[in-house]
């Protein structure tokens, strides 16, 4: 599967960047969305995941490095078994990768009010709605 790799913008970091496109990489499989919708019950053995999953333990547990790899899924041993669970700081790196794009959206209708504000104070007709947009004389 291919990735797309974009530019961080300002204020974000490359690594973060990098982690939050790793992460989202491994979710885009669907047996490892089912493995992470598994472990959000708590932490269990590759044998009990395989058991619930149509895949083979060698396929649990080479989907398991992946998405431990991208910091989603965390392991410790406990006894004779290692138990695999969900690392709570893991969704972070996705959150900062998306919160991105949200923030970009969030300044640029920020800068469209203020503009407007000033048009509409001054006088000045509204600004063209955009593709998609109805602009106010075709309201009803």
């Amino acid at each position: 599967m291919g990735t797309y790799r974009m530019a961080t913008g300002a204020g974000g970091s490359e690594r973060g960047a990098g982690r939050g496109e790793q992460q989202l990489d491994a979710l885009g499989d669907a047996r490892r969305r089912d493995i992470v919708a598994l472990l959000s019950d708590g932490a269990v053995s590759v044998g009990e995941l395989a058991e619930r999953l149509p895949i083979s333990r060698p396929a649990v547990s080479q989907h398991l490095k992946v998405l431990k790899e991208a910091g989603l899924v965390r392991d410790h041993a406990e006894g004779t078994r290692r138990l695999y669970g969900l690392d709570p700081s893991g969704p972070a790196g996705v959150r900062a990768y998306l919160d991105r794009f949200w923030s970009n959206q969030l300044a640029a209708f920020a800068e469209y009010v203020g503009e407007d504000a000033v048009r509409r104070r001054s006088g000045a007709p509204s600004r063209q709605a955009g593709r998609g947009e109805e602009s106010e004389r075709d309201r009803p």
